[in-house]
């Protein structure tokens, strides 16, 4: 796997692309081998890639940083490789960098890459997507968990929520049988209560709440705005904010009341 390769199969932004591929030629990879090699370390990943930008320099919209990502995960490939994981697998996970990229250009109509605190996960093989769902194995006080993620582009209905439930099961089973007992968590604004009064309970995100028990109701959260109003999340001057949708207008008027959006934790049932 070569990043030309990767950029074609996850349908990077030509605009991207064409700017990831000038600056590959120019590069030094040696320079950045042992950050890119601990991005496979799930306690090292994040300090890995604070040196990797100090060590980039100026980077305009974040092309050296992805450029590295992409780099790592083609190495990740090996990985997959040589536990027998399927392609559809590997590159279902790696358009996460088409999807953040598509994000930023809603947002700002700029094309930018703006998740280098996020990928290191894909590209250190700790995150896999299994259909309409992420998940990551994450080493958290020396106790592992899977931790259950939300794309933006998820289908959230029963069917393919149960389907993703299903395919992971037998994913971890197969590929990381060492923790095949493991618990299922989520960390989400889609699991606060106050979406109940603003949902029909047959809702694709109501039923998907009730599949998770609540042990801990969170901090209050932002990001949310990103996600519902294609807003940035420190955007506070919620009478902008579009009414296109039942939950928009819902949402919309929960904040100026006064209302806040908790990000809560649970775990599967």
């Amino acid at each position: 796997m070569d990043i030309l390769t990767l950029c074609n199969k996850i349908n990077l932004q030509t605009e991207i692309k064409n700017k990831v591929l000038a600056f590959e030629k120019s590069f030094d990879f040696k320079t950045i081998d042992k950050q890119l090699k601990d991005f496979f370390v799930y306690k090292n990943m994040e300090k890995a890639r604070i040196e990797l930008k100090t060590i980039l320099g100026e980077d305009k919209d974040n092309i050296k940083m992805l450029m590295s990502m992409l780099k790592a995960s083609t190495i990740a490939y090996e990985t997959y490789k040589r536990k027998g994981i399927e392609d559809e697998i590997y590159f279902s996970t790696m358009k996460c960098y088409t999807r953040f990229i598509d994000e930023t250009y809603k947002r700002t109509g700029r094309f930018y890459f703006d998740r280098d605190w996020w990928t290191t996960r894909q590209a250190g093989c700790h995150l896999f997507r299994i259909g309409a769902l992420e998940y990551e194995i994450s080493h958290i006080d020396n106790k592992i968990n899977i931790e259950l993620h939300i794309p933006s582009d998820s289908d959230l209905s029963p069917f393919s929520v149960d389907q993703s439930l299903t395919n992971a099961k037998k994913f971890f089973d197969k590929y990381y049988s060492e923790i095949e007992n493991t618990e299922y968590y989520c960390h989400s604004w889609l699991l606060d209560s106050h979406l109940k009064t603003m949902l029909k309970e047959k809702s694709n995100i109501i039923e998907f709440q009730k599949r998770f028990e609540i042990f801990d109701v969170g901090e209050i959260d932002t990001e949310f705005i990103q996600w519902v109003f294609n807003k940035n999340s420190t955007d506070t001057d919620y009478t902008d904010f579009p009414e296109h949708t039942s939950l928009q207008r819902n949402i919309k008027k929960h904040l100026l009341s006064g209302g806040v959006i908790r990000s809560i934790y649970g775990k599967i049932k």
